[in-house]
């Protein structure tokens, strides 16, 4: 009887053993890595799902998501290597490649323009912009971007008309609350949180939804060195953000993935949530490739601002090599295939 216990004791002691060893050897095979983002719209959902759901968990990483105040600082944080990803508008892109920076994107997750430029409810036509002003995130940023198209649409120059672009830093809630409390005249919003301003009683002074305007506004960014020195976490990453936007793009998930969006993005208003669903959705493409015809049409926007982009070759600052491979090796065929 004794001799039994024992061997019991032992098989269990073993089994305990054995699993602790697996537990270790599973955290052992986990990468701690920083990724940092300045942007808060519904263009990074896929973002949002990876963190809600593990995703980036099942590919090996453990990541730290962390919260830049502007692109700018974000960038920052890649060159000095105290993160290995960020997310960035395209324009910060291009002045950080320009000043030298070793910064390439190697993803973009939206390119569909859906976009609204939003005015105080005083200011009711274009014209009644002169001489006002309106809040971008800081030069080159998305907000600017759309803030000019939308002038050039509107058939007004910013510098005749003498509006003066105002920099808030940190997200577009922070433009929200500068254009809630007059503290500015107008600011670019993403859609479904513009359709919302305008349903409260705000101008839209000009609407992208159905203009078919396509431009890269989330780029996924890391730097060359980072590619070589740990290629197994940057394919990490992009085998996450590939699977989250499947995640997103399936049918099945709208709740899900409208809780999600409606959490980030402080939405209390159940219209707003299921309208922001259906722009994410429509605005998503499955392989989230970075476009280097994009990147030229941004180019040209951005060189009168920004001399120095005359000695960028704007295709040079993308390199789409990861999702090709990801693609040609069947990885991405494997996961919009899943149940």
């Amino acid at each position: 009887m004794a001799r039994r216990k024992k061997t019991k004791a032992f098989c269990l002691l073993s089994f305990c053993l054995l699993l602790g060893w697996k537990s270790l050897a599973g955290a052992a095979s986990v990468t701690v890595s920083n990724f940092a983002t300045s942007i808060t719209s519904e263009s990074v959902t896929a973002i949002w799902v990876a963190k809600d759901r593990g995703i980036f968990r099942r590919h090996g990483l453990d990541v730290r998501f962390i919260q830049m105040p502007t692109s700018s600082v974000a960038v920052a944080a890649l060159i000095a290597g105290e993160i290995d990803m960020a997310v960035i508008g395209p324009g910060h892109l291009l002045n950080a490649v320009s000043a030298g920076a070793d910064v390439v994107g190697i993803a973009n997750l939206v390119q569909k323009l859906d976009y609204r430029f939003v005015s105080r409810p005083e200011i009711k036509t274009p014209e009644d912009l002169r001489s006002k002003s309106v809040a971008i995130s800081g030069p080159g940023a998305v907000s600017h971007i759309v803030a000019l198209l939308s002038l050039q649409r509107l058939g007004l120059d910013a510098n005749q008309a003498k509006i003066a672009f105002l920099t808030i830093p940190g997200t577009e809630v922070n433009r929200r609350a500068a254009l809630e409390t007059k503290k500015v005249d107008a600011t670019s919003l993403n859609g479904s949180v513009g359709d919302l301003y305008a349903r409260r009683g705000y101008t839209m002074l000009f609407n992208f939804k159905d203009s078919g305007v396509t431009m890269p506004q989330t780029m996924i960014v890391t730097t060359r060195r980072t590619i070589a020195a740990k290629p197994e976490v940057v394919e990490a990453y992009m085998k996450g953000f590939i699977e989250a936007i499947a995640y997103l793009l399936e049918p099945a998930n709208k709740s899900s993935v409208t809780r999600v969006i409606a959490s980030n993005l402080r939405l209390n208003d159940a219209i707003a949530a299921e309208e922001a669903y259906h722009a994410v959705v429509n605005s998503y493409d499955r392989i989230p490739y970075p476009s280097a015809e994009g990147m030229k049409l941004l180019h040209g926007i951005l060189g009168s601002l920004n001399p120095k982009l005359a000695q960028v070759r704007p295709e040079s600052t993308v390199d789409s090599g990861l999702i090709n491979r990801l693609e040609s090796s069947g990885f991405v065929q494997s996961v919009y295939k899943k149940p």
